[in-house]
C-alpha cells in the first residue's frame, strides 16, 4: 500500500493532462465554429446572400451547424434550421439513386437504347442509351427552353417526347455534356414504365420513408409550404423576389425540390453508407463518362463529379442557390466531407463554389488547399490588399510547380467568380492583375477589354 501515493499522482497526472487536451481540441473547435460563423456574415455582406443554412460532416459526424440572413427579407424573418429551402435541380440526385437501385437489381442496364424501355420514342434515338441521359451528353432537344419560350408546359411526359420528334438535336451524342432537364425526364419515364410505379410513390418509398426525411419533397410554385423560405434573386445589383416556375408534377424527376441542409446531409450519408445500393457498386456508377474526344465528362451517374487536392467530388447544385457535396479521399475510407450549403437568393449570382470554398478552407486549409487558395484571392481583391494579393500569387505559382497555363487559368476563372459574385465593377482589379502577370496573353487581354466594354455600355 506504500506505492499508493504514487500511482494516485500518475492517474491525477493522466487526468489533468487528457483534460488539458480535451479543453484545447474544445478551444480549438470552438474557435473554428466562431470563424465559420463569421464567414457566413461576410459572405452575406459581400455576395448580398439573403438566408444561408450550412451544415458540415467529418467522417459523417457533424461538425459545423450555421445559419444566416433572412428567410423573407420583408418581414425581419431569420433564418434557423427548421426553414426549408428550394433545392431544384438536386432532386436529379435522388432519380440517380433510383436509376442506380434498378440498375442494381437489374431491372434497367445502363448501355441499353432508351427506345428499349420506351419503344414509343423517336426512332433516330435508338442509340441513346441510358448512361448518355445520365452523363448529359445524349444531345437530345431541350425541352424546358420551348416550354419557357411558349410560357407552357404540355400535359404529360409523352406529349413532351412526342414535341421533340421533329425538333433538332443539341448536339451530336456523346460529343460534349451539356446539362438538359430532358434526359432526367426521360429517366423518370423508364423509371415509371419498368417499376409500374409514379416517379413520386418511388421516391417516397425507396428514399422519404427509409430515411425519415421529415422536411423534404417537391413543391409546385402554387403551393404553400408551412416554414418555407422566401427565394430572391438579384436584378441589377437589387434584391427581387423570385417568381418561381410552377412545375407540373411530371417535372419532380428534375425540378421543384424542397429540403433543409440537415435532410440534404441526411441523404448523401445514406447513399455512401450502403444504404440504398451497394457501396462497391457505387463506386463503379461514379466514373464520368468519356467523350468522343477521349475527355472525360463532368458528370458521373448524374452526379457532379471533380477531383481536386486529392478528394473527389460527388453531389449537386440547385437552381446556382444550393450545393450539395461530398469529398472524399480514396485513399482513405475515414478521410471525408458532406457539405449541404443551403440559400435562397442573392444581390449578383455568386457560383456557389465560391460559398462552398469559403468555409472548406476552414475547415481544412491543409486539405483543401486550392480551395484556399481561391477564398484567398476572391478576398484581396474585394479588399484591394496589393500585398496579400502578391503573396497569393506567389503561393499559386508554387502550387502549380510554375505552370503558366495553370496559372493563367486559376486567375482567370477566379476573375469570372468575382464578376458574377460582385458586380462587374468589383472584378476589373482581378481582371487587369491577370493582363499585368500575363501582359502576352491575347485571352486575358481581349478579356479585360470585354469587360470594361459591359460597363461602359
Amino acid at each position: 500500500m506504500k506505492n499508493l501515493p504514487s500511482i494516485l499522482l500518475i492517474i491525477l497526472f493522466i487526468f489533468v493532462t487528457n483534460s488539458k487536451a480535451a479543453n484545447a481540441i474544445s478551444d480549438v473547435a470552438t474557435k473554428i465554429h466562431k470563424t465559420l460563423d463569421e464567414q457566413l456574415a461576410k459572405n452575406s455582406k459581400r455576395y448580398g446572400v439573403v438566408g444561408q443554412s450550412v451544415l458540415i460532416l467529418k467522417n459523417h459526424q457533424p461538425i459545423y451547424q450555421g445559419q444566416h440572413g433572412f428567410a423573407n427579407i420583408e418581414l425581419g424573418v431569420a433564418v434557423t434550421n427548421k426553414h426549408l429551402f428550394p433545392s431544384y435541380s438536386v432532386t436529379k440526385l435522388f432519380t440517380s439513386v433510383l436509376i442506380m437501385q434498378q440498375v442494381e437489381l437489374g431491372n434497367i442496364e445502363l448501355t441499353k437504347s432508351i427506345r428499349t424501355y420506351l419503344p414509343y420514342l423517336p426512332k433516330h434515338w435508338h442509340k441513346i442509351t441510358v448512361e448518355h441521359l445520365l452523363s448529359h451528353t445524349s444531345g437530345v432537344p431541350r425541352y424546358f427552353d420551348i416550354a419557357m419560350a411558349k410560357r407552357h408546359f404540355l400535359p404529360n411526359k409523352k406529349a413532351v417526347f412526342m414535341s421533340l420528334v421533329d425538333k433538332p438535336e443539341h448536339f451530336k451524342m456523346g460529343s460534349q455534356n451539356n446539362y438538359n432537364n430532358t434526359n432526367f425526364l426521360l429517366l423518370s419515364a423508364i423509371l415509371e414504365k419498368q417499376t409500374a410505379k409514379s416517379y413520386q410513390e418511388l421516391v417516397t418509398d425507396n428514399i422519404i420513408k427509409p430515411l425519415a426525411l421529415k422536411n423534404t419533397g417537391h413543391v409546385s410554385a402554387k403551393d404553400i409550404v408551412k416554414n418555407m423560405v422566401t427565394s430572391y434573386r438579384g436584378v441589377n445589383g437589387t434584391l427581387r423576389k423570385n417568381t418561381n416556375i410552377d412545375w407540373p408534377e411530371y417535372t419532380f424527376a428534375h425540378s421543384a425540390l424542397y429540403s433543409t441542409a440537415e435532410d440534404l446531409t441526411t441523404f448523401i450519408t445514406a447513399l455512401v453508407t450502403g444504404k440504398f445500393v451497394n457501396e462497391a457498386n457505387l463506386l463503379k456508377y461514379w466514373h464520368a463518362m468519356k467523350l468522343t474526344n477521349g475527355n472525360d465528362g463532368r458528370y458521373a451517374f448524374g452526379f457532379e463529379y471533380s477531383f481536386e487536392d486529392g478528394y473527389y467530388h460527388a453531389g449537386h447544385d440547385g437552381g446556382n442557390q444550393v450545393k450539395l457535396r461530398y469529398y472524399f479521399n480514396p485513399d482513405n475510407n475515414a478521410d471525408n466531407y458532406t457539405l449541404a450549403y443551403v440559400t435562397n437568393g442573392n444581390t449578383h449570382g455568386v457560383w456557389t463554389d465560391v460559398l462552398a470554398e469559403s468555409v472548406m478552407s476552414i475547415i481544412a486549409p491543409k486539405q483543401f488547399k486550392i480551395a484556399t487558395l481561391k477564398t484567398q484571392f476572391i478576398s484581396a481583391i474585394l479588399e484591394q490588399n496589393t500585398n496579400e494579393l502578391t503573396s497569393i500569387y506567389r503561393a499559386i505559382s508554387k502550387h502549380f510547380n510554375g505552370d503558366v497555363v495553370a496559372i493563367e487559368r486559376f486567375i482567370l476563372y477566379r476573375a469570372y467568380a468575382v464578376k458574377y459574385a460582385s458586380a462587374v465593377k468589383a472584378a476589373i482589379p482581378a481582371f487587369e492583375f491577370l493582363v499585368n502577370k500575363f501582359p502576352r496573353s491575347e485571352n486575358a487581354i481581349a478579356t479585360l477589354a470585354d469587360i470594361k466594354a459591359a460597363i461602359a455600355r
